[in-house]
C-alpha cells in the first residue's frame, strides 16, 4: 500500500472526522480536500458556525496534505493563522482545500481555503507544520 492510500485509511479511522461526519476528497502529494455538512451541533447561539469548527476542518485538511509528503508519521501542527471572511451556517456543505506552499527540512507550510457549497470563500488559513524527527 502506497502512503496515500494509507492516509486514506487512516483518514477514515479519525475520531474528531468521524464526528463531524468529514470526507476526504481529491488527495494527491502536496493537495488535499476534506468537506463537511454542517450541523446544527456546529453553532453557536446566533446560528453561526462555531470558529472552532472551521478551524479544526482547515486543519484536517492542512495535515493531510503535509503528511502527504513524507513518507511516514505525523506532521504535528506549530502555528495556525486562521481567517474567518464570511459567516457559516447551518445546512451548508463546507470544503477545506489545502496545499503544500513550502516545505523546508523541519517544517511543512500550506494554505488552506474553506468553501462553502456555492464556491464563497468563508475562510482562509496558514498552517506551519513540524516534520518527524528522523
Amino acid at each position: 500500500m502506497g502512503r496515500l492510500e494509507e492516509l486514506r485509511q487512516r483518514f477514515k479511522s479519525e475520531p474528531l472526522g468521524i464526528h463531524f461526519g468529514a470526507t476526504l476528497g481529491h488527495f494527491e502529494a502536496g493537495h488535499a480536500v476534506v468537506s463537511v455538512n454542517v450541523k446544527d451541533e456546529f453553532l453557536i447561539v446566533d446560528g453561526i458556525v462555531q470558529g472552532g469548527i472551521t478551524t479544526a476542518i482547515a486543519d484536517f485538511a492542512g495535515v493531510y496534505a503535509a503528511m502527504s509528503k513524507l513518507e511516514t508519521g505525523h506532521t504535528p501542527a506549530m502555528n495556525i493563522n486562521i481567517y474567518f471572511l464570511r459567516p457559516i451556517k447551518t445546512g451548508e456543505t463546507i470544503t477545506a482545500v489545502a496545499d503544500v506552499i513550502n516545505e523546508s527540512r523541519r517544517t511543512i507550510l500550506t494554505r488552506v481555503d474553506v468553501f462553502n457549497q456555492d464556491r464563497e470563500n468563508k475562510a482562509y488559513a496558514t498552517i506551519l507544520f513540524a516534520k518527524p524527527k528522523a
